[in-house]
């Protein structure tokens, strides 16, 4: 099986959480339909084929350095006799993440491989404002992933697995973010304006290692070994 790493940075990202609704926040990290979503961009999917690669498709994810929370509010003034509302949103600041990609079909992971070293269309950290700024040229890498059997994990894993398999954490960076658990969009159900993302829980966290009670069967990419979903 084949399978991609990207390594993505920019000077803000912007992934947004969906059922907040009275504030713009953000995910700390690309959810799986962000990283399908930049490689469609590249290769230049039509909304059906992004639907389509989204089911087949596996993602893992490695928070290498959240960056900063930063905030901005904004007033929105329509006139005088209309109640003002301050609207916040909150970003990543000089976030880098290492995402992970296979899918069923390796020519298509190819396809991905070629196109991201040449989008058809500008990559973007979330909102299209937000810019995908690589920090090497090399910031894809194509592999043959195998399966591994490990004690412990640095990735994002889904909330049925995190319960079951996890002991404890140990410390890996001077800073670090605890896992904690969030809700993040997967995939997509329904048409137009019926259609309603499918959310998936998972713990996420930075600068910490997971021990694991039991070996558990992950893939391996080039050093890393992720759990895929």
């Amino acid at each position: 099986m084949l399978g991609l790493t990207l390594e993505l940075s920019g000077i803000f990202s912007f992934f947004r959480i969906p059922y907040n609704s009275l504030l713009m926040d953000t995910y700390l990290f690309p959810p799986k339909t962000t990283l399908i979503g930049m490689i469609g961009a590249s290769i230049g999917w039509e909304e059906r084929e992004f639907l389509k690669i989204t089911k087949k498709s596996q993602y893992g994810l490695i928070i290498k350095n959240p960056g900063e929370r930063v905030s901005e509010t904004a007033v929105i003034f329509k006139n005088e006799r209309t109640p003002v509302y301050p609207l916040t949103k909150n970003m990543n600041y000089k976030p880098i993440y290492k995402a992970f990609f296979t899918c069923e079909d390796d020519e298509l992971v190819k396809l991905a491989y070629k196109y991201l070293q040449n989008p058809n269309h500008v990559l973007s950290m979330g909102e299209s404002e937000n810019l995908f700024y690589p920090k090497k040229p090399n910031f894809v890498k194509l592999f043959e992933v195998e399966s591994v059997n490990v004690d412990n994990l640095t990735c994002l894993i889904p909330s049925s697995v995190y319960n079951e398999y996890v002991k404890g954490i140990s410390p890996i960076n001077k800073d670090l973010i605890p896992p904690y658990e969030v809700r993040i969009p997967i995939d997509f159900v329904g048409k137009e304006k019926n259609r309603r993302s499918v959310l998936k829980r998972v713990y996420c966290h930075y600068g910490v290692q997971l021990n694991l009670k039991n070996p558990l069967e992950v893939y391996k990419f080039g050093e890393d070994a992720v759990y895929l979903f």
